[in-house]
């Protein structure tokens, strides 16, 4: 069952709906670096995270945000990762390419 947005979250701007994302960021001294990419009506909220956070604490750091986000905005809301390119410098060098699907 895929979950709808409210009527609350649709109505909101752009504007109003990133300060109510950031507000949550800002709550958890391991998230206040993360900044919004992007959002939608539809719920989803792409994160880019500019520091290196081990996969093992990732996880669960970006599950308890979501959870969070659910809890206190809106229960369709999910979270997602910007898209980052192949960051091998040994790959780059010999020019071999790697396609995100």
């Amino acid at each position: 069952m895929t979950l709808t947005t409210s009527d609350f979250w649709k109505k909101l701007s752009i504007e109003e709906k990133k300060k109510l994302v950031n507000d949550e960021l800002l709550n958890n001294s391991q998230t206040k670096t993360f900044e919004i990419f992007s959002l939608d009506n539809d719920g989803k909220i792409v994160l880019k995270i500019n520091e290196t956070i081990p996969v093992n604490i990732r996880g669960n750091l970006l599950l308890d945000l979501e959870e969070r986000l659910k809890k206190n905005i809106d229960n369709a809301l999910t979270i997602w990762l910007e898209p980052v390119g192949d960051k091998s410098k040994l790959r780059n060098l010999r020019g071999i390419k790697m396609k995100i699907i």
